[in-house]
């Protein structure tokens, strides 16, 4: 009895969280907005830096951004990122930046001020909307102190002192990178997406292919697990989709992923489990690779640089209750082939791609490798 008043009270204390959080989110914001008396005007002539926020993304997110980067730094702009630790070996050498501002949210919102000391920031670009992160943002921004700030869907709020008005649900997100551009004068080109994989990392993985490459095989790269559980193949997937690729003698399969998460995987006859343990070895083998699999974005964008023959699979992801993941981070080329699944459960997860019926992909899989 005990027991069962204690989870009561806990699902109670559960639900109050759930429906006082974005309540004391509109107050801290709130507060924030208050020390902002007017916004500035826009004066492009005048600005040379730019500070793009990039706390609380990933590897997919910072490969799309690339274009915005590239394009910015061509028109002579000093550039600037603000990433957690976790991304920030990526603006070392693979994605070519002037500076990187570190953030810990551990630690207190003056690790920002303490590395600009040196450095001055005209423009602060933020690409998300108003949602859980949005303090954390917006003490970013004010402690970089730009002259102007651009955001999206960000009008209430005086922080931003442009707010570009942007609703297109079904648009890739690179469209929000364009719009900055248009914004700020400048024509944006095609999308495309600029890194630099390290020498030794491509070489590595140059002498672990060349041997497959010589023997006139294809190699397959599959990529089974996403960044969380519902966007993952199930180890029963995984081991009947290795069995079927196995059955092609002129074709290898790599399983990439990150190595605590592929070490349990077998390797079969014609499967290799990845033996190469960095991320940019990972990108040198989609880019001498005939087809991916993947149901990660990470790796869907990082074969759409290299225009690679693709079979993607996702889950009906909803983003912030409106924008439709399947189209905002798809592949957005035309070599790729998206497989959806077909609960539609409407959810910020999506559906457990576990659920899904791999002999659809099988299927799918089949014809391409016909065509290589």
């Amino acid at each position: 009895m005990i027991n069962k008043v204690l989870e009561c009270i806990k699902y109670l204390n559960r639900q109050r969280n759930l429906k006082v959080k974005p309540f004391k989110l509109a107050i801290k914001l709130a507060l924030l907005n208050r020390k902002k008396k007017t916004r500035s005007a826009f004066f492009p002539e005048k600005y040379r830096s730019v500070a793009i926020l990039m706390n609380d993304q990933g590897i997919g997110d910072a490969i799309v951004t690339s274009y915005l980067i590239n394009t910015l730094r061509e028109n002579g702009f000093q550039v600037y990122v603000v990433v957690e630790k976790r991304i920030a070996f990526l603006f070392d050498k693979f994605i070519s930046v002037d500076g990187v501002l570190f953030y810990d949210r551990n630690k207190n919102i003056k690790q920002i001020k303490e590395q600009l000391q040196s450095i001055r920031i005209d423009v602060a670009i933020d690409l998300v909307d108003k949602g859980q992160n949005s303090v954390r943002r917006a003490q970013i921004i004010q402690a970089i102190n730009p002259l102007h700030t651009i955001g999206f869907n960000q009008d209430k709020y005086k922080l931003y002192d442009t707010s570009i008005y942007y609703h297109e649900y079904k648009s890739h997100i690179s469209t929000r990178s364009q719009k900055i551009l248009e914004f700020m004068g400048i024509q944006p080109t095609p999308i495309r997406y600029f890194v630099n994989v390290p020498t030794e990392a491509e070489l590595s993985a140059k002498d672990f292919i060349n041997s497959l490459l010589s023997l006139n095989k294809n190699v397959i790269i599959f990529n089974p697990y996403g960044s969380n559980e519902a966007r993952s193949f199930s180890n029963s997937q995984i081991d009947t989709t290795l069995s079927f690729l196995s059955q092609y003698d002129d074709c290898i399969t790599i399983v990439v992923g990150e190595p605590n998460k592929i070490s349990h995987i077998k390797a079969k006859k014609n499967i290799i489990i990845n033996p190469l343990p960095t991320f940019f070895e990972s990108v040198a083998l989609v880019k001498f690779s005939n087809l991916v699999i993947s149901v990660d974005t990470s790796i869907v964008h990082i074969a759409a640089i290299y225009n690679k023959k693709m079979l993607c699979v996702y889950n009906n992801r909803i983003i912030d209750n409106k924008f439709i993941n399947n189209c905002v981070w798809g592949p957005n080329y035309s070599n790729a082939i998206q497989i959806f699944t077909n609960d539609h459960l409407g959810t910020g997860l999506g559906d457990p791609i576990a659920n899904f019926d791999i002999g659809i992909v099988l299927e799918q899989l089949k014809l391409e490798i016909e065509k290589l």
